[in-house]
């Protein structure tokens, strides 16, 4: 793995220089142990195909931000699901706009918070221009105050089926000389979350999805590129450990919030972040080392920070919102904080960690009609 998804952005721009249309299929969750297991689909037989690696955290909010944006992770600073908020001192789920642990999206709506406020400025599309974009979504959230933030200058395309949005895009990039398009596919990844990475339906999902792409009507010559934002880890909720219940008095060490309670649970459950309060954090990583020595390893984020996984160029907009620290568990493990009914582990596949399933993606190219 010598190159990273945050890479893209920059490899877009110059891609652009060489061919007059430029379209990346952002395939959540599409790992490269998938590709591997569907190595003999067609659409690969005459790509080049490389691996490369997820940013950390592995998960879809750094890397939608950075696709969108332009920007690394460590200049946006949005690097989980859910993180800490520093104006509100209150945890949010920054893709839902709302409040972390909240059952709907936009839940910060009277918050005195604003997209614009949580999301960068700066996007991929002003970037690129003149050179027009268009950005294929989901019906579902194509319309989202987090799209309208993200997506400025660029023209959406909203759509409900795979084919039909794949048919949308090539007839709007063919109707421009030269153009960026990407298109964005989460079924794979809500799927896995629920059944799990084995259940023969991810494969039918995985399969039917990479039929359309290499069967969509891509004008001649638009140079395709085919990548993921992370893998994913099978789990199981049964084996979750909750560290506030292996550690109940574990909320009295951490920083609390705006509403009262213990800034908790930043991340996920694959990439536990808690904010402790400073004094006790070597306390704390101890004791959470020794109670969840069979399960995870526990770091200070400044340890890891120092290591460069977040990123060469860090600037307040993450270390303003970033934990001290993380709690990574190994394979097949989970780790998460329970409140009944607002933060508890369901999923049988979650990503977010450093495990080669959750790291490892594909980089799949062609030009169209080549």
């Amino acid at each position: 793995m010598s190159r990273c998804f945050d890479e893209l952005p920059d490899l877009i721009e110059a891609s652009l220089v060489e061919h007059p249309r430029v379209v990346l299929v952002y395939f959540d969750a599409f790992g490269w142990r998938f590709l591997e297991r569907h190595a003999d689909h067609p659409l690969f037989s005459d790509a080049r195909v490389e691996r490369w690696a997820s940013c950390f955290p592995s998960t879809t909010t750094v890397h939608a931000t950075t696709i969108h944006s332009g920007l690394p992770l460590g200049e946006h600073g949005l690097y989980e699901w859910h993180v800490l908020e520093p104006r509100l001192n209150r945890l949010v789920t920054p893709l839902w706009f709302s409040f972390a642990g909240d059952d709907r999206p936009e839940t910060l709506r009277d918050s005195g918070l604003t997209p614009r406020d949580l999301f960068p400025e700066q996007t991929l599309y002003r970037r690129l221009l003149p050179v027009p974009s268009h950005v294929a979504l989901p019906a579902a959230f194509a319309g989202s105050l987090t799209s309208n933030a993200l997506l400025r200058e660029a023209t959406v395309h909203p759509f409900a089926e795979t084919r039909a949005g794949l048919a949308s895009l090539c007839a709007a990039l063919a109707a421009e000389e030269r153009a960026y398009g990407t298109i964005y596919f989460d079924g794979a990844d809500a799927l896995m979350h629920v059944v799990g990475t084995e259940a023969p339906e991810v494969a039918a999902v995985m399969e039917t999805t990479l039929s359309a792409i290499a069967e969509a009507p891509w004008p001649e010559g638009t140079l395709v590129l085919l990548t993921a934002d992370h893998g994913m880890e099978g789990i199981s909720p049964e084996r979750t450990t909750y560290v506030n219940v292996a550690w109940p008095e574990l909320g009295q060490h951490l920083v609390a919030g705006a509403d009262g309670k213990p800034l908790a649970p930043a991340g996920s459950c694959r990439d536990l972040f808690l904010h402790v309060l400073p004094d006790r954090l070597d306390e704390v990583v101890a004791r959470l080392g020794d109670l969840l020595a069979d399960v995870a390893e526990v770091h200070k984020v400044e340890d890891l920070l120092a290591e460069g996984l977040f990123g060469s160029d860090v600037t307040d907009a993450l270390t303003s919102r970033l934990a001290n620290l993380v709690v990574l568990p190994g394979a097949g493990e989970a780790a998460y904080w329970l409140e009944p009914g607002r933060f508890e582990q369901h999923f049988l596949g979650q990503h977010g960690g450093r495990s080669p399933n959750e790291m490892e993606i594909p980089l799949v190219s062609w030009v169209a009609g080549g």
